[in-house]
C-alpha cells in the first residue's frame, strides 16, 4: 500500500520535475500508477470478496464519460499516439480500478483520506517556496502555481480537501493527525491567498454554503468563512481583491474568458450532439472568433463548455451525471451514516460532498476536466457504499446479540462476512 499512498500523495502535482520526468514514453507518476494497478491484481484474490466496480450511479457515469472521451479521440484525431491515447482517461480508468479493490476497509480509507490531506499539505509547501522566490522581482501579487499546473487549478483541487481537514483536526485519535490535518489546514489556506483564484474564491463561498446544511457543524463554518473573508481584508492581494478591484491583467483575463465563451457557444450550435472531438478546440476556435481577433488559447477555460464543445451535449449530460449521482450518494450515505451514529462515515461523506461542490463552482472559470483530485473524491464516493453496508451489518449484528445474549463479536462476524465469492456473479454484476 505504501506505492499506493505515494500515488495518491502525488495527485495535485502537474507539473514535477522529477514526477513528469519521462521513462521509455511514460512519465514516473504513470508508471508509479502501473505499479499500483498491478499490485492490486495481486491483491484482489486476498479479498473476501470482489468489488461491485460499477454499483454505483456515479462509477457507471464516469465508465461512460471514460468510452465517449476514448471514442472521440480515435473517430477525430488526425494521428492517434499511444502516450495520448494511455491519458485519454484511460489511466484514470485503471487508477479507478485500482482504488476500488485496495481500499477495501475502513482502516485503509482512513490512512487514503489522511495522505489525501497531507497532499496538499505538501504542495502548498512548495507554493509557499515559489510565491518566496519570485516577490522581489514581480512583487506581492505574484501568483505561485507551476507545479500544480497553475493558480487555479491548485485552488480547484484544494477545494475539493479543505473540508476533509476538519475532521481530524477536532476528531482524530492521535496527537499527530490533529497536527498534521491543522498544519495542512493552515498551509493550504495561505496558499489559496497567494493564489488568488477569483474563480476559487467563489467556490469556496459555494462550498460554504453547502456545508452549512449540516446544522451541527454550521457555527464552524461560519467562523471559518468569517475568519477567511476578514484575512483577505487584510491582506495586500488576495481573491477577493482581485474580484472588488481588479486590475488591467484581470480585466483583460475576464474578456479573454468571454471572448472563448462565446467562440465555444457559436462551435456547439455547429457541433451540437457529439462536438468537434476530443482536444480539437484549439483548430475550430479561430473560425469563431471576430475578424482580427487572435487568442493564443487551447481549451475555454471553463470545463463545462469545454465537455460541451469537444463531446457536445452528449459528453455535458455525461459529466454533468457523474457530479449529480456523486453528491445524491454522498447526501444519503450522510443521512444514513447519521442514522447510524458513525460519526466518521457521516463526517466524510459530507465533506466530499462540500469539496465537489466548492470544485464544481470553480471549474465554471477553468478547464480542469483532468483534475486529479477531483476524480479520486469520485472514486473514494463509490468505495464508501460497501464500507458503509458492512458498518449497517455489523450494528444490526450488534443489535441482534444484545436482544438475544449471544456473544456480539461473532454474531458481528457472521453478519460482516459475506459469502466466499462467485466469479461468475461478480462478472454478471460488473
Amino acid at each position: 500500500m505504501i506505492l499506493f499512498y505515494i500515488l495518491v500523495l502525488s495527485l495535485p502535482f502537474v507539473d514535477h520535475g522529477i514526477l513528469g520526468r519521462e521513462i521509455a514514453g511514460l512519465t514516473l507518476e504513470k508508471i508509479i500508477g502501473a505499479g499500483c494497478f498491478v499490485y492490486a491484481l495481486a491483491y484482489l484474490p486476498r479479498r473476501r470478496t470482489l468489488p461491485l466496480l460499477f454499483e454505483t450511479a456515479q462509477a457507471k457515469a464516469f465508465a461512460l464519460y471514460v468510452a465517449l472521451a476514448v471514442i472521440s479521440y480515435l473517430v477525430t484525431a488526425k494521428e492517434i499516439t499511444f502516450a495520448d491515447l494511455i491519458s485519454v482517461f484511460l489511466s484514470q480508468f485503471l487508477f479507478f480500478i485500482t482504488v476500488m479493490i485496495l481500499v477495501d476497509s475502513r482502516e485503509r480509507l482512513e490512512n487514503t483520506v489522511l495522505v489525501l490531506i497531507g497532499s496538499i499539505g505538501f504542495i502548498s509547501l512548495y507554493l509557499i517556496k515559489e510565491w518566496i522566490g519570485n516577490i522581489g522581482i514581480y512583487g506581492y501579487s505574484y501568483r505561485p502555481g507551476w507545479v500544480a499546473g497553475d493558480p487555479n487549478m491548485f485552488s480547484a483541487s484544494a477545494l475539493v480537501v479543505l473540508p476533509l481537514m476538519l475532521y481530524p483536526i477536532m476528531h482524530g485519535p492521535r496527537p499527530w493527525q490533529r497536527a498534521g490535518a491543522a498544519g495542512c489546514l493552515a498551509l493550504t489556506l495561505v496558499t489559496f491567498l497567494l493564489a488568488a483564484s477569483r474563480g476559487g474564491f467563489l467556490g469556496l463561498a459555494g462550498m460554504s454554503l453547502w456545508h452549512l446544511r449540516d446544522t451541527r457543524r454550521r457555527l464552524i463554518a461560519i467562523a471559518i468563512c468569517a475568519a477567511i473573508v476578514m484575512v483577505c481584508f487584510a491582506s495586500p492581494y488576495s481573491p477577493l481583491d482581485r474580484l472588488l478591484k481588479p486590475d488591467a491583467s484581470d480585466i483583460e483575463s475576464s474578456n479573454i474568458r468571454l471572448q472563448l465563451w462565446t467562440a465555444s457557444g457559436k462551435m456547439f450550435v455547429d457541433h451540437p450532439l457529439f462536438g468537434v472531438g476530443l482536444w480539437n478546440f484549439p483548430l475550430y476556435m479561430h473560425q469563431y472568433l471576430p475578424p482580427g481577433v487572435e487568442l493564443d488559447f487551447v481549451v475555454p477555460h471553463n470545463t463545462y463548455l469545454e465537455a460541451l464543445v469537444e463531446m457536445g451535449a452528449t459528453g455535458l449530460l455525461v459529466f454533468l451525471s457523474v457530479l449529480g449521482f456523486s453528491l445524491w450518494n454522498l447526501e444519503r450515505m450522510r443521512r444514513s451514516a447519521i442514522a447510524l451514529k458513525d460519526a466518521y462515515l457521516a463526517a466524510l461523506t459530507g465533506s466530499l460532498s462540500s469539496g465537489i461542490v466548492g470544485f464544481a463552482i470553480a471549474v465554471m472559470f477553468l478547464s480542469a476536466k483532468h483534475a486529479k483530485v477531483f476524480w479520486f473524491a469520485v472514486f473514494l464516493s463509490a468505495c464508501l457504499q460497501p464500507l458503509l453496508e458492512a458498518a449497517i451489518r455489523s450494528a444490526k449484528a450488534k443489535a441482534v446479540a444484545g436482544k438475544t445474549g449471544a456473544k456480539p463479536v461473532k454474531q458481528e462476524l457472521a453478519v460482516v462476512q459475506p459469502a466466499p465469492i462467485r466469479v461468475g456473479n461478480w462478472l454478471t454484476r460488473n
